[in-house]
């Protein structure tokens, strides 16, 4: 975890102090106590000036260290382990001054960070989770419908859904906190409401398998012997939606179906920390749609924009340093 000295920003106060009562300041932590806190002074979000430690140096988001700490918070939801960080800030220091490799290296790395595995066990399997419970009918839905693109906003979860069942998934003691999820994840009221308690679990495991195959286009009927036999609704969720080479479940044709989808649904909860605007992800779906799955260079497209993008620099001081004019 990088070490940080934050300088009191000053702010205007008049309007205030002419009712008689400063603002109050505040420390929130909407990513739970254990990742970075956002500092509140009244209803205005105070960006601090980040320092190296003993120097009066100002830490930005250009700089390497800082860059590779963010991506672990952003995408794995957890302070990097000393090998990884290392590993991960390195690649990026052998460019030297080289600003063109630097640029480069940054997409690159920062684009690893969906392809982890753990990223893929985590994130992307609650984003899996929601696909496949609700299909294209999500009962917390993308909150900003388009009429361009009707129902598109219907087949994926609201920012606010999603988020706190990412942070449920804890890494160092993953395949637990997977199952304790899908097992509070059937219990409530939504998904209740979709598959009626009173199912048997052989009808259970058929209505899911329906939705899977209409909505997502997936036929894992073939599946259905080894679901059953799992033994319980939360054990079924679980399988279908884990990305793991020992699993029981025969799900890759589920996984490669919905890898494009995550990818740019992570791309905005990930960096901009946001429901995504329906013609924005439509149009970044077709990109990463329009060559081989798992694409690297369709992936590297979409993170240099969203990396050079204002709204991601500004999330982290008042300067912007790239622009989108500098992607490939």
């Amino acid at each position: 975890m990088l070490k940080l000295t934050v300088i009191t920003l000053t702010i205007a106060l008049a309007a205030v102090c002419a009712m008689g009562q400063a603002p109050t300041l505040q420390i929130k932590t909407p990513d739970g106590p254990n990742l970075p806190a956002d500092l509140y002074y009244g209803n205005v979000k105070v960006k601090p000036v980040r320092l190296r430690p003993g120097t009066n140096q100002v830490i930005t988001i250009d700089d390497a260290d800082f860059f590779v700490n963010q991506s672990y918070v952003d995408f794995l939801n957890r302070f990097p382990d000393a090998g990884g960080f290392s590993y991960w800030i390195s690649q990026i220091s052998a460019c030297g001054s080289n600003q063109a490799c630097i640029f480069a290296k940054r997409i690159d790395v920062s684009n690893a960070f969906f392809f982890e595995l753990e990223y893929q066990k985590t994130g992307a399997y609650a984003y899996r989770l929601y696909r496949i419970a609700f299909g294209n009918s999500q009962p917390k839905p993308n909150p900003f419908p388009d009429s361009n693109f009707p129902g598109e906003n219907l087949k994926i979860p609201s920012y606010d859904a999603f988020k706190p069942d990412r942070a449920a998934i804890d890494a160092s003691n993953l395949a637990q906190s997977q199952l304790a999820l899908a097992n509070d994840f059937v219990q409530r009221p939504d998904f209740i409401n979709r598959y009626a308690a009173n199912l048997t679990l052989d009808q259970f495991v058929d209505a899911v398998l329906t939705t899977i195959k209409n909505d997502l286009g997936v036929d894992l009927t073939s599946q259905k012997s080894a679901l059953v036999a799992l033994g319980s609704r939360g054990g079924v969720i679980y399988r279908l939606a884990d990305d793991n080479a020992a699993n029981p479940i025969s799900n890759g044709s589920l996984i490669n179906a919905e890898y494009n989808r995550a990818f740019v649904y992570s791309q905005y909860s990930g960096y901009l920390r946001r429901d995504s605007d329906i013609s924005g992800f439509r149009f970044w779906l077709g990109q990463v749609n329009s060559g081989p799955l798992r694409d690297v260079s369709k992936q590297h497209q979409m993170v240099c924009s969203f990396i050079t993008s204002d709204e991601w620099q500004l999330r982290f001081g008042n300067t912007v340093t790239h622009h989108n004019s500098e992607c490939p």
